[in-house]
């Protein structure tokens, strides 16, 4: 993934699935138009026979390879259920590649939830820049499950914000105690190190803990 600062994504590799045949393939023209590298669950011209995508068919590859899918991006054309043809979605979920809806999420299902953005087709560049950015839910997301643990043996619930500030990412962790020194190290440099696996540490980061008391929010 190549990045330019401040926010905007110049390249990323993008996987695209679809809810119903040939739905993916304007949107993915559109985003290989606008530099990213594009590949789908359901490739132009590919016999997948029965199977619900490429990389179940007979000799068959799956495209959504561990670290190597910045995005996956679900088109749905059409309001309706979940259907299998989609299966992507889900295999993003599961392996935890962020998940981006365009269009009606699927009715009766959690997909929604579970995504890092949902949005009209033809928000779909902008929403996929807006995703993955660096103060964007993506990196957000990568930051609160990196420091949760640590929060949790503390019995509290990791507030985190992230400011750009003249193209350096403030990352604000808020605690509700005041915990050791130790303590707040540990959380830092787990916060610090998320982002900077997150963002691929072409973004400059710092890390600071905030400590709400009741009156008053201390940094440390």
């Amino acid at each position: 993934m190549v990045r330019a600062w401040p926010g905007r994504v110049e390249s990323m590799k993008v996987l695209v699935t679809e809810s119903v045949p040939a739905a993916g393939t304007v949107p993915g023209a559109m985003l290989a138009l606008d530099g990213h590298n594009v590949v789908f669950c359901h490739p132009a011209g590919a016999d997948v026979g029965p199977a619900p995508c490429i990389g179940l068919a007979v000799g068959g590859r799956c495209p959504l390879r561990p670290g190597e899918v910045d995005l996956v991006v679900d088109i749905r054309p059409a309001p309706g259920p979940f259907t299998m043809r989609e299966a992507g979605a889900m295999c993003a979920v599961r392996t935890g590649t962020p998940l981006l809806i365009a269009g009606r999420p699927p009715t009766g299902s959690t997909l929604a939830e579970e995504a890092v953005e949902v949005c009209e087709q033809d928000e779909l560049l902008a929403a996929c820049a807006k995703a993955v950015a660096p103060t964007g839910p993506v990196v957000r997301r990568a930051v609160i499950e990196a420091v949760a643990p640590i929060a949790r043996r503390l019995g509290e619930t990791a507030d985190v914000r992230l400011l750009d500030v003249e193209g350096t990412v403030h990352i604000y962790v808020s605690l509700l105690n005041d915990p050791d020194d130790v303590v707040i190290e540990d959380i830092r440099r787990a916060a610090w190190l998320a982002f900077t696996r997150a963002t691929r540490g072409r973004v400059q980061a710092v890390s600071h803990i905030a400590v709400r008391t009741k009156s008053t929010s201390r940094p440390r």
